[in-house]
């Protein structure tokens, strides 16, 4: 898995929490742009829309909470295997 599929995911995570980009992009160091961006492109990939989005909300697809549903825990996963290899490094 490529830094930037990470970083993505982390980004749909994040505005899942938060509930809106503007929220997700302070969180995440980035512009609001860069991240609706990203998340377009990441769309555009799985070939699905993950949020319904209005001027004054956004909100999860059926697809989009399927899919949080699953790469949630597998992040979470992710994160400790790369702690628990860094942990090694350091002893």
């Amino acid at each position: 898995m490529t830094r930037s599929v990470l970083a993505d995911l982390d980004a749909v995570l994040s505005i899942a929490r938060l509930g809106t980009f503007r929220a997700a992009a302070l969180d995440l160091g980035m512009s609001t742009t860069a991240l609706s961006n990203s998340i377009a492109k990441l769309e555009q990939r799985l070939g699905i829309r993950l949020f319904n989005r209005t001027t004054r909300s956004v909100s999860l697809t059926d697809a989009g909470k399927t899919f949080v549903e699953r790469v949630g825990p597998a992040v979470i996963d992710i994160r400790d295997a790369m702690l628990a290899a860094q942990s090694l490094q350091e002893t």
